[in-house]
């Protein structure tokens, strides 16, 4: 079972995607499991679950805790069988003022996509402030150097960002959506406001401060999203059309982007099927051939091979039109312009 590097919440709300009955226990599935800390609670919706995005079908709601959408370290999980089903509960180890549930193990790990803007629509891009550089003309800005941007400011505290690359998506016949990926390379705080520019101190930096880069305001933490285990609605589909930092190649725990998002009915906890189209064949009975062996392109395609998954994304974090999503499981690296889809009930 491969790490999963995601907060979950344990919550009976959700009705769930999937009929009970279907849902697929991994062959090594505990009768009994004592919660450990440093776990996630996708790390145990994968100790169980085949597809961990079927927890909330599996888990089985305890009216005898106070707090059923929480564990805590020490508390014990129970296998047991109602109907034919499968189902899941838990009781508590004792949780004291000092305990702190598993769902907030894993933050850190992506605190840097989550806390700050990863990716900016174009029109927003275009307007944020930018760095002009230091009154010496210095190219490298440090944090004993007070430097400049090109527009008064009334905000204290500044993200500095690098743009990196930009996504687009054909939204009807003639509107194409754009969004450029960010890249945050540090932190100012503003010293004062002039008639047309600002003047700020570099507070925090993780590489060189250049000319051009662009200011965000710092409005506050965006981490502590709660994601739900559950495939994307039925029908969903569209592409990978990226690594968020522009690699050509992705795998496990790395970021891409989908071109499909809120609009499309994409939140944050879906799950998507990464699609491996199957080869397809010309030619004739006893002559075939790949499609990519035969010279002339515009003979008929006689057969096409079945498509496999490829591996699976979760979405954290959906913009209109497009989304963020984390490898969470890759047979092979990933790339853009793979298919996606809804993950598999």
């Amino acid at each position: 079972m491969f790490k999963k590097l995601i907060i979950l919440c344990l919550t009976m709300g959700l009705s769930g995607f999937v009929a009970a009955d279907s849902v697929r226990l991994s062959a090594d599935a505990p009768e009994t499991y004592v919660v450990k800390k440093g776990d996630t609670l996708w790390d145990i919706a994968g100790l169980y679950l085949e597809k961990p995005w079927h927890w909330p079908t599996l888990w089985q709601h305890n009216p005898a805790i106070k707090n059923p959408h929480l564990i805590y370290p020490g508390d014990m999980l129970s296998l047991s069988w109602i109907d034919g089903k499968p189902v899941l509960s838990y009781t508590s180890g004792g949780v004291t003022a000092d305990s702190a549930p598993i769902n907030g193990a894993s933050t850190a790990l992506l605190r840097q996509y989550l806390t700050y803007d990863s990716l900016i629509a174009e029109q927003e891009y275009r307007l944020a402030p930018r760095v002009l550089g230091t009154g010496e003309g210095w190219s490298y800005i440090s944090t004993r150097t007070p430097f400049f941007v090109d527009m008064p400011l009334e905000n204290q505290d500044w993200y500095i960002y690098r743009p990196i690359t930009h996504f687009d998506r054909e939204v009807g016949e003639d509107n194409v959506a754009r969004m450029i990926s960010l890249k945050k390379v540090g932190e100012a705080k503003l010293v004062r406001a002039l008639e047309e520019i600002s003047e700020l101190k570099l507070v925090k930096q993780n590489q060189e401060i250049k000319p051009n880069d662009i200011m965000l305001p710092a409005l506050g933490a965006k981490t502590g999203e709660i994601f739900h285990p559950q495939p994307a609605p039925s029908g969903v589909s569209g592409k990978v059309i990226g690594h968020l930092y522009g690699s050509n190649y992705v795998g496990l725990r790395q970021i891409v982007v989908v071109d499909r998002g809120e609009a499309d009915g994409l939140d944050e906890g879906h799950t998507l099927s990464v699609i491996m189209p199957g080869a397809a064949l010309k030619g004739v009975k006893g002559d075939m051939r790949y499609d990519s062996d035969v010279d002339n392109a515009a003979d008929p395609v006689q057969f096409n091979l079945p498509s496999r998954s490829a591996g699976t994304l979760l979405v954290i974090r959906s913009y209109p039109q497009f989304s963020l999503a984390m490898v969470v499981d890759a047979e092979q690296p990933l790339k853009a312009d793979m298919p996606v889809m809804a993950a598999e009930g």
